[in-house]
Parts: structure tokens; sequence; C-alpha cells
């Protein structure tokens, strides 16, 4: 089931954009709410990555790293580059990455960043990375160009790290003991929010509005996989990490997240 786009991918493009440089802000904002302890955590060699995510990657210390969704908390990107890696961040948002590469000099940290559309990744050269990181993939429309351009960017035999939401818990709703479809697993058409607060991340992760349309884009385990496949990787493995919050005990019983690793041959 696809239902026609109200709006052209560009137009999608520029939603996105324009939303997440309004947005980081007060991102950044949640962020030290959350973790007050933000800077003096990750200057002191803070690590805030699930563990799978570490496991599948292994030993990353020296290795060339690509984060190609940072925003401008970038903690992810820390993160790794405390476990060792040589790592380079992007996002499409350039309040993003101006806000990143202050907290990165407040830290003392040596994480490189750049503007970028992950679909397209334009400033960055064929052949650079040993691994590329990709995350929030649900703002981005097309996940076979996505998974093309990392594998261009990947040295050969460097790896892809695909990590989202998992695509069950992104259709499912806990609503008074019960589990209920919002929404139909195989329906790939855009969803159009007037806020930030209407997304998933909202869902997720807070209550903030900004007031600018959103688009978020759904893709399958199967559009993930084959998209991956098509781009010439070959999938070593994938994971799926169980939720643990106590307040939603039927969603728990369920994968929170995904990870597909993947290797360029």
């Amino acid at each position: 089931m696809n239902n026609k786009p109200k709006f052209s991918q560009e137009d999608h493009l520029e939603m996105v954009k324009n939303a997440w440089n309004a947005y980081q802000p007060s991102y950044m904002e949640f962020n030290l709410k959350a973790r007050p302890d933000y800077y003096q955590f990750f200057a002191n060699g803070g690590v805030s990555l699930d563990d799978y995510e570490i496991d599948l990657l292994g030993d990353v210390h020296g290795l060339k790293l690509l984060d190609t969704s940072c925003a401008c908390d970038a903690s992810q990107a820390f993160s790794w580059s405390n476990l060792g890696a040589d790592v380079t961040a992007c996002d499409i948002s350039s309040v993003a990455i101006e806000i990143a590469i202050r907290n990165a000099q407040k830290m003392g940290l040596p994480v490189k960043f750049v503007v970028a559309d992950a679909q397209t990744l334009t400033p960055i050269p064929n052949s650079e990375f040993d691994i590329v990181y990709a995350t929030y993939v649900c703002w981005l429309e097309d996940i076979f160009k996505a998974c093309r351009t990392w594998y261009r960017v990947l040295k050969p035999g460097g790896r892809l790290l695909l990590q989202k939401s998992h695509p069950i818990s992104d259709h499912l709703e806990e609503r008074n003991g019960s589990l209920v479809v919002i929404s139909n697993y195989n329906d790939r058409t855009p969803e159009y929010s007037d806020s930030f607060y209407g997304t998933s991340m909202a869902w997720r992760f807070g209550g903030w509005s900004v007031d600018l349309p959103i688009v978020e884009f759904y893709h399958t385990i199967a559009d993930m996989v084959n998209a991956m496949a098509e781009a010439g990787f070959r999938i070593e493995r994938m994971l799926e990490s169980g939720g643990q919050d106590s307040t939603k005990p039927l969603m728990s019983k369920l994968p929170s997240d995904i990870a597909i690793l993947g290797r360029k041959i």
C-alpha cells in the first residue's frame, strides 16, 4: 500500500532541513536536561552507545568512522571518538553542525563536522571511511539512494552499521493494557506533521514543539536489507534489541530497535 506523496522529494528535503534548523537549540536544551553532566561526561571519555552497537563493530580504534546524522548533541559521534575512532560527523542542519562544533571545542574532542545530506554526502569523497554509522533514517526518503551513497564513501571491506527504531514499534501503540495497530506496516506513504510535537522523535524522546511542517518516512526491514544488498553490501549480522520501559509492559515484550551490519565487497 502506497499513497501518492503530497509534495516532491525536493520539498520534503527542505521541510526536514528547515524544521531541523529551527529545532536544534531546543534539542540541545533537552539533551542538557536529560544529562546535566553532558560536557564533563564526554570530555572524560564517556560513551553513550548501546552495547549491541559496540559489539557489532568491535574495536574501532584508529578506524575512520562517518556518523551520517549527528544532530547538535553529537553524542554518538563523541562516543565513537572516545572509543578511539577517527570520527567525521555530518548533518543536513547547518545549525546542528554549528552547535556540535562548539560542543566539541568546549570538550576538547577531535571530531570533524560537515553539513551534508546523508542520502548524497556530496562533500565526502569516494572510499574515504572504514565505517559508516547510519541512524535516524526516518528522515531519509530514499533509503536505496542512501545505501548506494554509503557504499560509495566506504573503503573496500568497509562496514555499514544501520541502526533505527524497530519498524514494528513504529506501527504499534500501547493503550489501556492493549496493543493497538496505529498504521499499516506496508504503507510507505510519507507522514506529515504540522510540528515536531507530532513526530516519532517527540513520541520517543520528549514533548517539544517547533511549529514548522515536518515529514517522516517509514522503511520496512525488507526495505533496509534490500537497499543494502542492492548497493553491494554483504549482510553480516542483524540484531533486534528489546525495550525496557516499565510504563509500557506490552511494548517492552517487542524489539524496540534494529541494527544491520553490512560489508562493502
